[in-house]
């Protein structure tokens, strides 16, 4: 009897457990590298996005997910038209990635929804497939309306303007 009731009090315990963590790996965003792919036009950001996973069957929705989260929460460096050893660096759009834990709220149903896809647009002919362990890495390159998307985000208050005061 003293089995039994051990057995359902550890099962209690760990449930909750359980459910959080396949909830962690459901996720929002799945898991990326990012860096700059080349120049375009003063209102786009293009990026080679690289997502890991267990599938090789990656969505371009994911493609444009984790693109516009890495525009969003991640400061990168773009070499690919370097001169004599000069790297472009790009800041975040909103600063720092702990933004992202403070509008939870906003942006957890914009990842969800696939709004944030409205920003993106995959380059043609870009999307590669490589086999890199005993994961997948499934690249391809992303323009990410940048300026649309700072706009929108000013609308709701989430990026201040520079004339907005301290």
């Amino acid at each position: 009897m003293k089995k039994i009731f051990t057995i359902i009090l550890t099962l209690a315990f760990l449930s909750p457990m359980m459910a959080l963590a396949k909830k962690n790996d459901e996720g929002l965003v799945p898991e990326y590298q990012m860096e700059g792919a080349g120049m375009t036009s003063d209102n786009a950001q293009q990026v080679l996005i690289s997502v890991l996973s267990k599938s090789k069957k990656i969505s371009d929705e994911d493609l444009g997910k984790a693109a516009v989260h890495g525009v969003l929460f991640r400061d990168y460096d773009d070499a690919t038209n370097s001169n004599f050893g000069s790297v472009a660096s790009h800041k975040s759009i909103m600063g720092s990635p702990t933004k992202e834990q403070e509008h939870i709220d906003f942006f957890e149903p914009f990842f969800r929804n696939g709004d944030c896809n409205k920003y993106v647009q995959l380059v043609a002919n870009s999307r590669r497939v490589v086999k890199a362990g005993k994961q997948w890495k499934v690249s391809a390159i992303v323009r990410v309306n940048s300026a649309a998307l700072k706009k929108d985000l000013k609308k709701q208050g989430m990026v201040k303007n520079l004339g907005s005061g301290w």
